[in-house]
């Protein structure tokens, strides 16, 4: 059921919804006078074990790069987390708002931040398994020196490299969002922190370019193409990109894990590397249209980007 605006919960008073899944419902609320928090809380008839591993995990990372989890319960027989509330919006919204290309070294600073929270959690034993643009946040802040904050959301589906919880749910659904799975993921195999390296390099590729490394028309073409198919050419995609950034996108997205990056910080750097002495083109001149990538028919957009294909949660 859902929680009217004015409604009482745990101490908090719901502001409104934020939005709702299978399993939860997530509001903006607050207790008393304090800043207002996002609050979600599970479903009663939805399971408890992922939930509950969700609190645990949120628990342990404490990160400026990471949302903050600040407290969880139950209250009437449902389980709830409250966690940090950002004043922002997400990645996927930032390179779906229109058609100029974004920055590339803005898409730098996204990345270097995501790679930060990425190395904290994989030091705690943690892999997020769904880093995607949806799951990035952007806020502004007041401080000069800072141009936004970037935060890695949603580790509802995050497990620690030793838990046994299955990759799959009991219908066989993939846990993971498939435009930025790593092969080792799809196949049900062990994950390690290069799980999430390929992740954030297949988002690396979507905020240059603006779309994921295999854009085509259905999950199983795309689950197809992360297993067999070479990464893309960045470079070729968008032609103010410079040529260095293309060794950066394959080796990130090695179909093997031992043969891509040691960890993110090693991909932030790479990029840096790659972008050093670039000079964005003029902003008064519209960027070359990319050549269409040879036997490959146009592909339909999805209806939102970074949204998965399988039921989650």
């Amino acid at each position: 059921m859902v929680l009217r605006p004015g409604s009482e919960f745990a101490g908090f008073r719901v502001e409104r919804l934020l939005g709702h899944g299978g399993t939860a419902e997530v509001y903006l609320a607050r207790r008393g006078s304090a800043p207002p928090e996002t609050l979600k809380i599970l479903r009663a008839d939805a399971p408890r074990d992922a939930f509950a591993a969700e609190v645990r995990i949120g628990a342990l990372l404490q990160h400026p790069n990471i949302v903050a989890a600040h407290d969880h319960g139950e209250f009437r027989g449902r389980p709830w987390m409250s966690m940090s509330h950002v004043d922002g919006y997400s990645a996927a919204r930032l390179v779906a708002r229109g058609q100029i290309p974004l920055d590339v070294h803005r898409a730098a600073r996204i990345v270097d931040g995501v790679a930060r929270a990425l190395d904290h959690a994989h030091g705690l034993g943690i892999v997020h398994r769904d880093v995607k643009p949806a799951n990035i946040l952007l806020a502004s802040v007041a401080d000069a020196d800072t141009r936004e904050q970037i935060l890695l959301s949603d580790w509802g589906i995050a497990r620690l490299t030793t838990s046994p919880t299955p990759l799959v749910s009991d219908d066989g659904t993939v846990l993971t969002s498939i435009g930025y799975a790593a092969p080792e993921l799809l196949r049900g195999g062990t994950l390690t922190a290069r799980t999430d390296i390929y992740a954030l390099g297949a988002t690396l590729v979507e905020l240059l370019t603006g779309r994921p490394p295999f854009p085509l028309a259905t999950p199983f073409a795309v689950m197809d193409a992360q297993l067999r198919r070479t990464p893309p050419s960045v470079s070729s995609r968008r032609a103010d990109l410079p040529t260095r950034l293309d060794a950066v996108v394959q080796r990130a997205l090695a179909k093997e894990p031992p043969d891509r990056f040691a960890s993110c910080h090693d991909l932030s750097v790479a990029v840096a590397r790659a972008l050093r002495d670039h000079t964005p083109p003029d902003p008064g001149r519209p960027p070359a249209s990319p050549p269409p990538e040879p036997g490959r028919p146009p592909a339909s957009p999805p209806p939102e980007p970074g949204r998965p294909w399988y039921r989650r949660r």
